[in-house]
């Protein structure tokens, strides 16, 4: 009982942050359309029938990390550039992490599912949880200077599916065999 109650004092959400800061603010919102797109194309790559609708969520998925980026790039030239890299290692690798649990799931839906096109529908994948991992650490997170936002928060999923596309691709091909 006692570690859930430091979990949850641990991933407080920051509300000053979330609502005083425009860029803060942007960059939440570049992270939610990030994972619902995301994941929405994901779980439709898996089914039949059901291109469209993928194409569409990697449109919205972009979109919003797009948003969130020149949000943090507005503030950043309003407020100038500062940062402090150990505070972006953390909160990259806390992200990252968190993604680990939704990839999963997401990943599950599609060895099961039918996926045409496992490069594709792997790098929607890693898009849509490492922006989910990504906006929880974000929602804890004090730090609010553009660009640790663009380096520890948005920078996340791009990396996973950087990373992980081609591992995760194959394993999606050898799982359907």
């Amino acid at each position: 009982m006692m570690g859930l109650v430091a979990l949850g004092t641990h991933f407080s959400i920051n509300h000053n942050a979330l609502m005083g800061s425009r860029f803060y603010l942007g960059c939440f919102v570049g992270l939610v359309i990030a994972s619902l797109g995301g994941t929405a194309s994901a779980l439709a790559a898996g089914i039949p029938g059901r291109e469209r609708l993928e194409i569409v969520g990697v449109g919205i998925a972009a979109f919003g990390l797009f948003a969130g980026a020149l949000a943090c790039v507005i503030g950043m030239q309003s407020l100038g550039v500062s940062a402090n890299p150990a505070q972006d290692v953390m909160c990259f690798e806390k992200g990252a992490f968190l993604s680990l649990l939704p990839a999963g799931v997401i990943l599950s839906f599609l060895v099961r599912g039918w996926t045409a096109r496992p490069f594709r529908a792997a790098l929607i994948a890693l898009l849509g949880s490492g922006a989910l991992g990504a906006l929880i650490v974000h929602l804890s997170c004090g730090f609010l200077a553009p660009k640790h936002l663009i380096l520890g928060h948005l920078s996340v999923p791009i990396v996973l599916m950087v990373l992980g596309v081609y591992p995760v691709a194959v394993l999606l091909k050898r799982l359907r065999k």
